[in-house]
């Protein structure tokens, strides 16, 4: 009797098993089935279509097809952004500072920063287009976009009294062009031009 209530409870255990995984395959298919589904869709929108998704902050490689999605280049970038925030307010102390000092307006005593740094989130490029308009030049446009999370206190030093400046959660969007002028000699650019195409968006 023992063997035989053994037997069946191994049967019912074992049926209950086999449909609790059917059950789960099941949803899974649908779920797989539901993805595909939703991957065509988004695959058949068109460049129009993708703009009024994006809104005004579309990436330029939608706006423009010739521009290339460098997420290689982004990645890279995530890696080396710590170090050029430490390079950053480097650089700020040693150069920005003085200036400061040289061109503060009457009434100020001293302008120093604080606190300088460009925070953990590093830029994004969404696409970069590679253009041949003239002989002797390389011309590569970049949609530059930083939704960072700087901290940048500047301390203004009034002879009434101390006012810190604070700038943090910054949000830039443009596309910048550089150009290099190329050369033959070592290391065949002997100039490099950077420019704004469009006017930069803060935030």
């Amino acid at each position: 009797m023992g063997l035989i209530s053994g037997m069946l409870m191994g049967v019912v255990v074992g049926v209950a098993i086999m449909a609790g995984w059917s059950r789960v395959m099941q949803q899974r298919s649908r779920k797989r089935v539901a993805k595909a589904a939703d991957i065509k869709a988004l695959g058949s929108l068109g460049r129009d279509d993708l703009k009024k998704l994006c809104g005004d902050n579309f990436p330029e490689w939608i706006s423009f097809p010739q521009y290339e999605q460098v997420k290689w280049l982004n990645k890279h970038l995530s890696k080396l952004w710590p170090f050029v925030s430490q390079a950053a307010t480097a650089v700020v102390k040693e150069s920005v500072e003085p200036l400061l000092d040289d061109y503060r307006p009457p009434g100020i005593k001293s302008l120093k920063f604080n606190k300088f740094s460009l925070g953990n989130v590093s830029p994004k490029i969404e696409g970069i287009r590679i253009q041949n308009l003239q002989p002797g030049q390389i011309i590569m446009d970049i949609d530059f976009r930083w939704g960072g999370d700087p901290s940048i206190i500047l301390a203004v030093d009034a002879r009434v009294a101390s006012l810190p400046i604070q700038l943090k959660d910054l949000q830039v969007f443009t596309v910048v062009r550089v150009v290099f002028q190329l050369s033959e000699e070592i290391p065949c650019i002997s100039a490099v031009v950077i420019a704004l195409l469009a006017e930069a968006c803060i935030y």
